[in-house]
């Protein structure tokens, strides 16, 4: 399992090396048509229960506004003395969003998920079902430097958009950018689940970034995110090199805890984390 997982992050990485080869030849005024990713994170949920994840997207931009894409993920999760380790469901995005590099906004954008039955749902890697999602997002530049957005996302099947989300709940998240210097970027997020019929298990969490631009488009991202409530992860790290920026948000992707719940996707299922719930 740890070729695959290898093989994966692999893939992601050479899109994204192609991508940022892109830039420079004649598609640099729209933008590379291929782009990638690859991420390797790790989340703490409590002292004995962890889940360590391999992945990245590979996506297709038709047209400047258009983004198609697939978010593969290879899981290794721990509870106590057990080891179990495959791949998780698999998203599906369609993403549509205005032209962020039109001005100070305000853009909008909105994605479909389909998340695909690719894990083992009888080992906790999955949902074992089809299912679909929405997210829309707003955002706006007050100035040159700083940049705010809101993101909400929500399953409309019968399992949540990401194996973090609380049931029957939507996530929400609002984001803030700051260009320091150079090609670097501060970013901070805070989010949580509203609604949902377990109030016990509804995530607050807050996060912090930094992106560093390598080459073109080819970016450096390490995001840090803490639970403030309910049953997100007390602490997860997670390092993405690449150029495509999409996940499930459409407007920003470079937020830690969009990253966070990206890589994740609906790979685990939602009896095996959180502080209050027992992997079985």
């Amino acid at each position: 399992m740890r070729r695959v997982g290898t093989s994966v992050f692999v893939a992601c990485v050479v899109v994204a090396a192609r991508a940022a080869a892109q830039e420079g030849g004649h598609n640099a005024s729209r933008g590379p048509a291929w782009v990638g990713d690859a991420t390797v994170a790790t989340m703490s949920f409590s002292d004995s229960t962890s889940l360590g994840a391999v992945g990245g997207v590979i996506a297709y931009r038709p047209f400047p506004w258009l983004t198609l894409g697939a978010a593969p993920a290879v899981l290794q999760r721990k509870a106590g003395a057990d080891v179990i380790s495959g791949f998780g469901d698999l998203p599906l995005v369609a993403a549509a969003s205005t032209d962020r590099g039109s001005g100070r906004g305000p853009n909008v954008g909105a994605a479909v998920v389909l998340m695909l039955p690719t894990g083992n749902a009888s080992l906790g890697l999955g949902s074992g079902v089809t299912s679909v999602g929405v997210d829309v997002g707003a955002g706006v530049s007050p100035t040159g430097r700083v940049h705010l957005s809101a993101d909400a996302s929500r399953g409309l099947s019968a399992v949540p958009l990401s194996s973090l989300d609380a049931q029957g709940s939507t996530w929400l998240d609002v984001d803030a950018d700051v260009d320091l210097f150079g090609p670097t970027t501060a970013t901070a997020s805070l989010g949580g689940d509203f609604g949902g019929a377990d109030t016990t298990a509804r995530a607050r969490e807050v996060g912090v970034g930094l992106r560093y631009a390598l080459r073109g488009p080819l970016t450096l991202s390490v995001g840090v995110t803490h639970r403030l409530a309910g049953d997100s992860p007390v602490w997860s790290l997670a390092v993405t090199l690449g150029t495509a920026g999409v996940g499930v948000s459409p407007l920003n992707p470079g937020s830690p805890l969009q990253g966070q719940r990206q890589v994740v996707g609906g790979g685990v299922a939602t009896v095996c984390h959180g502080k209050s719930r027992v992997c079985r």
